[in-house]
């Protein structure tokens, strides 16, 4: 077979790209022939070569590597020999043994520009296509633009990889890796001095360790902080526990000094059900327990006593003779008169319907928060659905007032009842709210107007003058003479309020605008009695007013009495009488000391016979006298006092007392 000139030229580049090394280029294993597109053969025999001993048994990373590089080695030269046959059949023209031996090389070597040159030389000159220099260095170009584009892409694998290991996302720095370690696997040839399998393994494996201690740290801080909100849930629990159990023992105490024994013991008994190991609610559950038992047989001990002296008063009523043929128990008369009400209070308006007095109740119980701006409508819907009580709007709030006027605006942060929510409503608009057939009626003014009724008061504890009745001035004697005055009575127009002023006080406090209506209210009284014509609610605050009244009337009575106690013990003389305290020249024995005379109470003593003026007569006495005489002791009582009570000269006084004389007798 003939070479042409330009085929020879061709072969001495095709050498020199086969032997030159490719660290600079990159090259796209989808942008190059695919090797499904080469036709499988049979691998031709090729010359073996010493292989490089190595230690298969070593297990480690380095002994590993060498393992790669010899395996890699021994392919590149069975691929360099394939290459070698290929060439020698093409040079001969054998096309087809050409195209075997390529493609044992390319299968030994996917990375052997040769033999993919070669390959599609030979594939080209089967076709009948001649192969020029031009398309050989086209093709060469085309190679090396691939191998620069897969050089980039790894590089930019490297740096988005870089950057995400910056950023700390570990993961995607992983997948970047990944990507760029397998695509120096498949072409190893665009490896450089600064693109190294290795380099991109070991950032692979730090970002392996970056990624797995990320983890065991998060997890740890999941730990802790699921830890954290373990314990803070626990002890949120248990000092949730012990607030209740401290309030429960709050509880206890307060009706266990309140006396309320049997509610402590049922407090208590919450408690051990709440904690049945609590020793100390235990024992004050025991205490308590016993107090009531106490306060039961106590209370029995009472009660026993109270029927035993009831039993007995009972007897003794049943043994005592009537006086007369019908006897009334005074005791029971007078308590069923106390407990008797005020005539005004009994005279009831109407009778309180029970319908009524529940909607009421449901009104002044139900609480919520009035914050809104509606129509009186839509705040009747509201309310009842709140109150779960009807609303009934009647025709003309719905059609004959303006909706300005039924705009309600209320701002309140806190709850009220719905029934001071509507008397809000009432003096903000022309709508009133009235109770009747069982459901709550939305009216107007003119609607909202009750029937009048006639009622009596009984007022003459507020308006009559109570009769005064002066104190004499009581003394023994006047002093000086002086005649008592009597005492000056003021005179009073009513004890409290007069007619008038009660009509008045009524009249402008109780709605002022039913005494002006064109059927309006009216309030007389007469002999002491209020009768007023006025609606049934304007009614009950009348009474009120009145009671309001009398809580600082009541009637007072004034009781002035002196009290003197008197005796008439001065006007006796009580003693004995003992004689020999001389001779009193008419009867009786001369003794010793006859000349010895009492210094008496008075200007003028007079004599043992002959007494003086003061006293009664001889007064009582004793005397002793020692033996040699050197002490005479006399001693006698002596009336002072022998005017009356109330005498003209001087009356009563305050001089009495007692009066004591010591004499010492000397010879």
């Amino acid at each position: 077979m003939r070479i042409s000139l330009k085929s020879s030229l061709l072969l001495p580049f095709l050498l020199l790209a086969s032997c030159s090394s490719f660290e600079d280029v990159a090259w796209f294993s989808d942008d190059g022939p695919s090797t499904s597109e080469v036709t499988p053969v049979a691998s031709t025999a090729a010359p073996q070569e010493a292989e490089p001993q190595v230690d298969l048994t070593d297990t480690s990373v380095a002994g590993a590597q060498a393992a790669i590089q010899v395996r890699e080695q021994k392919q590149r030269l069975l691929a360099q020999q394939s290459v070698a046959q290929g060439d020698y059949a093409f040079e001969r023209g054998d096309y087809k043994g050409a195209v075997l031996h390529y493609a044992d090389a390319f299968r030994l070597s996917p990375s052997s520009i040769a033999a993919r040159d070669g390959l599609r030389r030979s594939q080209a000159a089967l076709g009948g296509e001649n192969w020029d220099f031009g398309s050989s260095e086209e093709l060469l170009q085309q190679e090396q633009l691939r191998w620069a584009r897969e050089r980039m892409r790894v590089e930019g694998l490297l740096s988005d990889g870089d950057r995400a290991m910056g950023s700390g996302d570990f993961g995607a720095a992983l997948r970047a890796y990944q990507g760029a370690e397998l695509a120096l696997q498949y072409s190893p040839n665009i490896a450089g001095s600064s693109l190294d399998l290795a380099l991109v393994q070991g950032k692979i494996q730090s970002a392996q360790s970056a990624r797995v201690d990320t983890e065991s740290a998060i997890q740890a801080s999941e730990l802790a902080s699921a830890k954290a909100d373990i314990a803070a849930q626990l002890e949120a629990e248990q000092n949730y526990f012990s607030n209740i159990i401290s309030s429960r023992y709050s509880d206890a105490a307060q009706a266990f000094s309140a006396g309320r024994n049997e509610q402590a013991v049922s407090i208590l008994d919450d408690v051990l059900r709440m904690d049945s190991n609590n020793s100390q609610a235990a024992g004050l559950r025991d205490i308590a327990n016993r107090a009531y038992h106490a306060q039961r047989s106590k209370n029995s001990q009472i009660s026993f006593r109270e029927e035993w002296k009831r039993t007995f008063e009972e007897l003794r009523g049943l043994t005592t003779p009537p006086k007369s043929a019908i006897e009334h128990d005074r005791d029971h008369w007078l308590n069923v008169v106390k407990s008797r009400e005020n005539s005004s209070a009994l005279s009831t308006v109407e009778a309180i319907d029970p319908a009524t007095a529940g909607i009421q109740a449901a009104l002044d119980t139900t609480s919520i928060e009035a914050n809104f701006e509606l129509s009186v409508e839509e705040i009747a819907d509201n309310l009842a659905a709140y109150s779960r009580v009807n609303f009934v709007v009647s025709r003309m709030v719905r059609d004959d007032l303006d909706e300005d006027e039924k705009m309600v605006t209320l701002s309140f942060s806190r709850p009220m009842p719905i029934s001071q929510i509507l008397t809000i409503i009432e003096d903000l608009t022309p709508v009133r709210f009235k109770i009747r057939n069982g459901a709550v009626n939305v009216l107007t003014v003119e609607e909202a107007a009750s029937k009048m009724v006639l009622q009596q008061y009984e007022v003459r504890d507020l308006t009559a003058v109570p009769t005064d009745f002066p104190l004499p001035e009581i003394n023994l004697v006047p002093s000086n003479g002086v005649e008592a005055t009597a005492e000056e009575i003021i005179e009073r127009e009513a004890r409290v309020l007069t007619d008038d002023q009660l009509i008045e006080l009524i009249t402008a406090n109780i709605d002022l605008d039913s005494w002006e209506a064109d059927d309006p209210a009216s309030a007389t009284i007469e002999n002491g009695t209020l009768i007023v014509r006025q609606r049934p609610e304007n009614h009950a605050q009348i009474r009120t007013l009145l009671n309001e009244l009398r809580q600082a009337a009541n009637i007072m009575v004034e009781v002035r009495v002196r009290f003197i106690k008197v005796e008439d013990s001065f006007l006796q003389d009580i003693g004995i009488d003992l004689r020999g305290l001389g001779n009193d020249a008419t009867s009786g024995v001369a003794g010793q000391g006859t000349e010895y005379v009492f210094d008496d109470f008075g200007s003028d003593p007079g004599s043992p016979s002959s007494p003086g003026t003061i006293g009664t007569g001889n007064d009582l006495g004793a005397w002793y006298r020692e033996a040699d005489d050197n002490v005479n002791i006399m001693a006698r009582n002596e009336n002072l006092f022998d005017s009356k009570l109330g005498s003209s000269d001087g009356g009563l006084t305050g001089s009495g007392g007692l009066a004591l004389q010591y004499a010492w007798l000397d010879d």
